[in-house]
C-alpha cells in the first residue's frame, strides 16, 4: 500500500453497498492522525486562497491586476489549466480500465472543466498584458492538487447515481455553459482591442463577474458528483477566492469608469 492509500484509506468501503453510500451527503476518509493532519492542511490551504486575495497579501497578478513584466499570458494561462488535466489522468490510471459510470462522469467533468479553459485560452480570450510567474505557479499548483486528488479519491465513488448526483451533473453543465457564454460576451466586447471596456449583456448588467459565479456553480456540481469531503473543501476554497477576486474587480471598475452603474454588484445580483 503506497503512502497515498494510507492517507486516504476507506477500510470499510464496499462499492456495491448501495444502502450506505447511495444518497450519502458526504464520503469521509478514515480519521487517522495522518488524515486529520492532511485534511487540516488542505483546509488551511483552501481557506488561505480566499483570505490572501481578500487581504491583498497574495493578490494574484493577472488580468486587470497584471504586472508590467512577466510571462506571456497565453502560455502562462494554458500551463495552469493543462497541468491539472495531466494530474487527473495520471491519478485515474489504476481504476480507468474498470471504471463505473459514476467514476467516468466524475473524471469527465474534471477533464471537461480544465479542457474547456485550455481551449478558451487558445481561441477565445483576449489578453492585455503578461502574467506574473509566481501567480502562474501558485494557481497551477492549487488546481493540479485539486484535480489530481479528486481524481485519486474517485477510486472510492458512489456505487450508483442518485438524485443529488444527477442534480450535480445538471449544475455542472449549466455552470460551464453559462461561464463560457459570459467569457464569449467579454471577448466579443473587446474585439481586437487590448483595452478594458465596461462589460454589458447577460448577467454583466447585474454583476461584474458572472463568469466567476457560474464557475462556482460548476464546482458545486462536481461536489455533488464526487461527494468526497475534499470536494467540499475545494469548493469552499474556489468560492472564497472568486468572491474576494470579484470584490476587487468591482472596486477596480468603479475607479476606472466614473460612470460605472452604482447598483451593479460584484458576483451575486442585488446582494454582493
Amino acid at each position: 500500500m503506497d503512502v497515498y492509500s494510507i492517507l486516504t484509506s476507506y477500510p470499510d468501503y464496499n462499492p456495491t453497498d448501495t444502502t450506505t453510500k447511495q444518497g450519502a451527503p458526504m464520503i469521509f476518509p478514515e480519521w487517522t492522525t495522518a488524515n486529520l493532519a492532511l485534511y487540516a492542511a488542505l483546509t488551511l490551504l483552501s481557506v488561505g486562497m480566499g483570505a490572501g486575495e481578500a487581504l491583498g497579501s497574495t493578490l494574484m497578478k493577472y488580468s486587470k491586476f497584471r504586472p508590467q513584466k512577466g510571462w506571456h499570458p497565453r502560455a502562462g494561462m494554458f500551463t495552469l489549466y493543462f497541468l491539472p488535466i495531466v494530474a487527473t489522468v495520471i491519478a485515474a490510471l489504476p481504476y480507468l480500465p474498470s471504471a463505473s459510470l459514476v467514476q467516468v462522469i466524475v473524471l469527465t467533468t474534471l477533464i471537461t472543466h480544465f479542457g474547456k479553459r485550455c481551449l478558451e485560452v487558445l481561441f477565445l480570450h483576449k489578453y492585455s498584458g503578461p502574467i506574473d510567474p509566481f501567480t502562474t505557479l501558485a494557481i497551477a499548483s492549487f488546481y493540479t492538487l485539486v484535480a489530481g486528488f479528486l481524481s485519486y479519491l474517485n477510486r472510492w465513488p458512489l456505487p450508483a447515481p442518485d438524485g443529488l448526483f444527477w442534480l450535480g451533473l445538471f449544475l455542472f453543465i449549466f455552470g460551464e455553459t453559462a461561464n463560457f457564454v459570459h467569457h464569449k460576451i467579454l471577448a466579443d466586447l473587446r474585439g481586437a482591442s487590448s483595452e478594458y471596456i465596461l462589460p454589458r449583456g447577460g448577467w454583466f448588467d447585474y454583476v461584474v463577474c458572472p463568469h466567476y459565479l457560474f464557475e462556482i456553480v460548476a464546482w458545486l456540481g462536481i461536489l455533488l458528483l464526487s461527494r468526497h469531503l475534499f470536494a467540499l473543501i475545494a469548493l469552499l476554497g474556489m468560492a472564497g477566492y472568486l468572491l474576494a477576486r470579484s470584490r476587487r474587480t468591482l472596486t477596480w471598475y468603479r475607479q476606472k469608469f466614473p460612470n460605472f452603474p452604482s447598483n451593479r454588484k460584484a458576483i451575486l445580483p442585488f446582494l454582493f
